[in-house]
C-alpha cells in the first residue's frame, strides 16, 4: 500500500496522527539521513561536471595566468554549488518531503 503524502490527506485525525508520526525523533533522524544522502550523491555528480575547471587550476602557466586561476576556481565553485542545490531541493520535495520514510526507503532515494 502506497503511503499517502502530507497534502493528500483530507481528515483532521488523520492529519494530525500524520504530524505526530512525521514531528517523531526517529522520522526527523531519518529526514536528516535522506538529506545527507540526496547531498552526498548530488555532490559527486556535481564535481564530474567541473572537474575539468579543477584540473585547470594546479596547470602551472606564467603571466595573467594566476588572476584567471582565482575566475576559474569562482567559476566551478558557483557551477558546483547551483547543480547540487537545485538537484537536491528537487528530491528532496520528491522523495522525503511530506512523507513517512522506512529506513528500506534510503536505499531507494540513493
Amino acid at each position: 500500500m502506497k503511503q499517502k503524502r502530507f497534502d493528500e490527506i483530507e481528515n483532521d485525525l488523520e492529519r494530525a496522527v500524520f504530524l505526530a508520526r512525521y514531528n517523531s525523533r526517529r522520522q526527523r533522524s531519518l529526514r536528516f539521513s535522506a538529506i545527507i544522502l540526496i547531498t552526498a550523491k548530488h555532490g559527486l555528480r556535481g564535481l564530474l561536471y567541473v572537474w575539468p575547471l579543477v584540473i585547470l587550476l594546479f596547470v602551472d602557466f606564467p603571466g595573467i595566468w594566476n588572476g584567471l586561476r582565482l575566475l576559474l576556481l569562482g567559476l566551478g565553485v558557483a557551477a558546483w554549488f547551483r547543480f547540487i542545490h537545485r538537484s537536491v531541493r528537487d528530491d528532496y520535495v520528491r522523495f522525503v518531503a511530506g512523507v513517512l520514510l522506512q529506513p528500506g526507503e534510503l536505499r531507494r532515494i540513493l
